[in-house]
């Protein structure tokens, strides 16, 4: 495959993991203060863990949903050898929902639960989401961009379609549903069955057109 005059692809994604990495340890920096917090109060470890096992529920859940998002972002830029127009102003808006994530976390775990607090956390996610559609529809619009032997295809838009459809979903669930909380983040959960299930539906119409 021909290369082009963009740039290359590799300090675009370096200085992405970089920014995630860094994300991901923020996470824990207010956990590290309410240690401090808790020893100067004398509390023991088993005290400590019963006055901020919410804020650690909220550090392993936000610690998974970042992984989650790198390794997407990781797994389509491994298909890539080139920038293509676009996608660096893109990218920084991904990277931009990755980073306020800690801040989105630390606002629901720590502040009293209300819309807002959910707005700001699963609207972040979300945020990201659609970055990431974003970016793989523009990459696989290019595949003059794409790497030797791979590329972007139509159902790798569908999947991150799927993924941001459901976030979305869960955000209407939190406001509209009372108590439904973090728990309408299980909608997630349905991302690999309904992508199999539009996938079966596309071929099927495929074979039906065919015939």
């Amino acid at each position: 495959m021909a290369h082009t005059q963009n740039p290359p692809i590799e300090r675009l994604v370096f200085f992405s993991d970089a920014a995630v990495a860094i994300a991901l340890t923020l996470l824990i920096l207010p956990l590290m203060d309410s240690v401090q917090e808790s020893s100067a109060e004398g509390l023991d470890a088993s005290a400590y863990l019963q006055q901020n096992g919410t804020g650690l529920i909220g550090f392993a859940l936000s610690f998974l949903l970042i992984a989650r998002f790198w390794r997407s972002h990781h797994r389509l830029f491994a298909r890539i050898q080139d920038e293509v127009p676009g996608l660096f102003g893109v990218n920084m808006a991904w990277l931009a929902m990755i980073v306020l994530m800690p801040v989105a976390t630390a606002i629901i775990f720590s502040l009293p639960e209300g819309t807002t607090e959910y707005v700001i956390y699963i609207g972040t996610m979300l945020g990201a989401s659609l970055c990431m559609v974003a970016m793989t529809w523009m990459l696989h619009r290019h595949p003059e961009a794409w790497a030797d032997g791979q590329q972007v295809s139509a159902e790798s838009v569908r999947a991150g379609a799927v993924t941001a459809a459901l976030l979305l979903a869960a955000l209407v669930v939190s406001l509209l549903v009372p108590g439904a909380g973090f728990w309408s983040l299980l909608l997630l959960l349905a991302t690999r069955p309904l992508q199999l299930g539009l996938d079966r539906l596309r071929t099927h119409r495929g074979q039906a057109g065919a015939a």
